[in-house]
């Protein structure tokens, strides 16, 4: 009975190594083929060394417009600390306020300005897409987060029996 299972574990085992050998073999084999053909987007246009890097995701912004550019098309934010973050925006940015197409020029000094935007350098960024932009808005009573202490307080003590 040993004998059996030893040798049906054994050819399940082999079974396995050998499509696995199997697939890295035809990995192999189709490398050299890939390395061979050119992309389309390699072949486009070189990539500059601000362009983002492939697989790499957009973050979210949420910056106050300190200072607009219409004809550099930049919006700048100035931190607290005194350093400008700058935000470009591209040819393929695209700009709406509240579901609305809008344009740059319609941002004004001082708005609040979200949506998503690509790192190219230490302070400076692609704007991707603007979502929303205006004042701030004010906090509304009765909507501000609770501190993590009190969430964790039961409401009611238990009674006693």
């Amino acid at each position: 009975m040993k004998k059996l299972l030893f040798t049906l574990t054994l050819a399940g085992a082999l079974a396995l190594g050998g499509q696995s050998a199997f697939a890295q073999a035809k990995k192999k084999a189709a490398e050299p083929a890939a390395a061979e053909k050119p992309k389309a987007a390699d072949t486009a246009k070189p990539k500059a060394e601000g362009d983002a890097k492939k697989g790499e995701k957009a973050i979210p912004m949420y910056v106050r417009a300190d200072e607009i550019d219409t004809t550099a098309k930049t919006i700048t934010q100035v931190n607290k600390d005194g350093k400008k973050a700058v935000n470009t925006v591209t040819a393929t940015t695209v700009i709406h306020n509240l579901e609305k197409p809008a344009k740059l020029e319609d941002i004004k000094k001082g708005d609040y300005v979200s949506g998503n935007r690509m790192k190219t350098g230490e302070n400076t960024y692609d704007i991707v897409k603007i979502t929303k932009f205006g004042p701030k808005a004010p906090k509304v009573e009765g909507e501000a987060k609770k501190p993590a202490a009190e969430a964790t307080k039961p409401t009611a003590e238990p009674k006693k029996k």
